[in-house]
């Protein structure tokens, strides 16, 4: 069993490769098609982060908040639920910490925690709503988050500006946050800051809830197979509302966590757009919590190379958004390595048939 598991995985990770390879070998003859200087374009994008300290901060600072929403994606997901509100629970949190960061005046650290708290009891609660509807009214998840992301907008600019707008700004902006409520940085010249040793302790944390708990082996059950979960005697509600919650807490926690690190008051004008590129994240690592990181890494690398690449050539910024395209259809593609994956499974059922005459 373990080796069939370990085959299949190499199977996915193999499929994930071609795909981002062949989306960036198309990507690159797009380049080379209609650059005039494809040269620099490529070497800009492709090294660009690497040439110097600040540009590989940008891509750690980048690749932070693509964690949370990641991870809020893999957990969300995990239970069978298109539940697509980690957008709104990644904005609502960043307004519940500024709430928590504006109206108590706590010794320092306290303060920073209960804003985070705020936060992240925001994100599932928003989180929550869709699954409420859907096990209690059997509502459509996917219309109902879609919606709700929306009315955490403009819920969310109203209580700014409600309540903590700053008069002597021109935009929707709070009131500047206390010294105290500023994550610290890890090193000069960049702004990576302790949230980003925050968000790997999440991806360890949620690793070990989906892998080495009841819990995380009864979603996954629901989240495979809700009749036979039922069947079980699993109560396959809770287990959605549960884990419904957890994703929530974790986008509101990063938007906590990229409030306090990044800007020193609330500035968004608009949803950030973190939520649904946490959901390619969670797509490129194959929904595996140990796999976040490295597609972070991947799509902040890419982006931060891509901004190097429109600043100093000819080729646009949004040449990236063609290779996330490309990405989601190939890897959503279970034809790519079909044949090789049938190898494998017929390979393992023979010498399984053989284990099993030889034991007998």
């Amino acid at each position: 069993m373990n080796q069939k598991v370990s085959a299949m995985t190499i199977v996915e990770i193999l499929r994930t490769m071609v795909a981002i390879f062949c989306s960036l070998l198309m990507v690159f003859a797009i380049i080379l098609l209609v650059s005039n200087q494809p040269l620099s374009a490529l070497r800009d994008f492709l090294i660009g982060p690497f040439t110097s300290v600040r540009r590989m901060g940008n891509v750690i600072e980048a690749m932070t908040p693509l964690i949370f929403t990641g991870l809020s994606v893999t957990m969300l997901y995990r239970a069978g639920l298109f539940n697509l509100a980690m957008e709104g629970a990644f904005f609502i949190g960043a307004v519940a910490a500024t709430a928590g960061a504006l109206l108590f005046d706590l010794p320092a650290g306290i303060n920073l925690m209960v804003a985070m708290l705020f936060a992240m009891a925001a994100g599932g609660l928003v989180t929550l709503i869709p699954a409420i509807l859907k096990v209690k009214c059997h509502a459509n998840e996917l219309v109902t988050s879609l919606m709700l992301n929306y009315v955490c907008l403009y819920l969310g600019l109203y209580i700014i500006t409600a309540f903590f707008y700053d008069p002597q700004m021109n935009s929707n902006y709070s009131y500047m946050f206390a010294d105290s409520m500023v994550l610290p940085k890890l090193f000069p010249k960049t702004r990576i800051n302790t949230g980003t040793i925050v968000a790997l302790v999440m991806v360890v944390v949620v690793w070990l809830i989906l892998n080495k708990t009841s819990f995380g082996y009864k979603v996954t059950l629901v989240g495979k197979n809700e009749t036979m979960a039922k069947y079980s005697g699993i109560h396959a509600g809770a287990m959605i509302i549960g884990s419904q919650i957890l994703g929530g807490v974790l986008a509101g926690l990063g938007g906590s966590v990229e409030l306090f690190g990044m800007y020193q008051r609330f500035q968004y004008q608009g949803l950030p757009g973190y939520g649904w590129d946490g959901v390619l994240i969670a797509i490129v690592a194959r929904y595996q919590a140990k796999y976040i990181p490295l597609a972070a890494l991947f799509l902040a690398y890419l982006r931060i190379g891509a901004d190097i690449m429109s600043r100093n050539t000819d080729i646009p910024f949004e040449i990236v958004k063609i290779i996330q395209a490309i990405m989601i259809v190939l890897i959503s593609a279970q034809a790519i390595l079909s044949k090789y994956r049938q190898k494998l499974v017929v390979k393992e059922a023979k010498e399984l048939e053989e284990m099993e005459g030889k034991t007998a």
